[in-house]
């Protein structure tokens, strides 16, 4: 299952409850932001994070967080910005280990730059405590199992209500514009808090 379809889910939760949904940037706004961050940090943002940011700049749902582009201070900005985030954690005037990219109530989720894999760490000692073989993998594993509480069970019976007879196959269209490839992606199982909040800028997500 591609990670998009449980972004999906999650916005339908948060205009349930009341939210705008998530939405991403303009392709040229993504990459400026991504040549800014080379150029003042020597550090490559990976494609597949940038193309997440071009369909949600990001997202907090559920205790699960991924960080949004840094805005100008003056802009009005309630999700976590990403090298801010990183900076609050580590020294970027050498080259780090991790680039953070989320957290949840139970890991940081990181991209190695040595290994070029995705991870999700222990939140006090950044050591790994699962690895994912792609960027897909990792988003599904904390979409679906922990900002959306969904298992496999509850996958098959929600396709056995919605599955009429003679559908046509479905496929979903892909973003106009992405970035270089990164591979593919599927899950691991966490565990889900109860219902949907979102922080508010001057509340930032609890660091864990």
């Amino acid at each position: 299952m591609n990670y998009k379809t449980y972004v999906a889910l999650v916005n339908e939760e948060e205009q349930a409850a009341g939210f705008q949904p998530f939405v991403g940037r303009p392709p040229a706004r993504v990459e400026a932001f991504a040549k800014e961050v080379e150029e003042r940090y020597g550090i490559r943002i990976p494609a597949d994070y940038l193309d997440f940011l071009l369909l949600a700049d990001g997202l907090a749902h559920n205790g699960v967080v991924f960080y949004a582009m840094d805005q100008e201070e003056e802009e009005d900005q309630f999700l976590p910005g990403l090298i801010a985030e990183n900076l609050v954690v580590q020294d970027f005037r050498r080259q780090p280990e991790y680039l953070l990219i989320g957290h949840s109530d139970l890991f940081r989720y990181a991209y190695s730059f040595p290994e070029r894999k995705y991870f999700a760490l222990q939140p006090d000692t950044l050591e790994p405590a699962a690895e994912f073989s792609s960027f897909n993998e990792l988003m599904v594993n904390a979409l679906k199992h922990e900002a959306l509480g969904l298992f496999d069970e509850d996958e098959e019976d929600e396709e056995d209500r919605e599955v009429a007879p003679f559908d046509d196959e479905f496929e979903e269209e892909p973003l106009e514009e992405t970035f270089d490839e990164s591979p593919d992606q599927d899950a691991q199982e966490g565990s889900a808090p109860e219902k949907p909040r979102r922080e508010g800028k001057g509340n930032p997500p609890e660091k864990r």
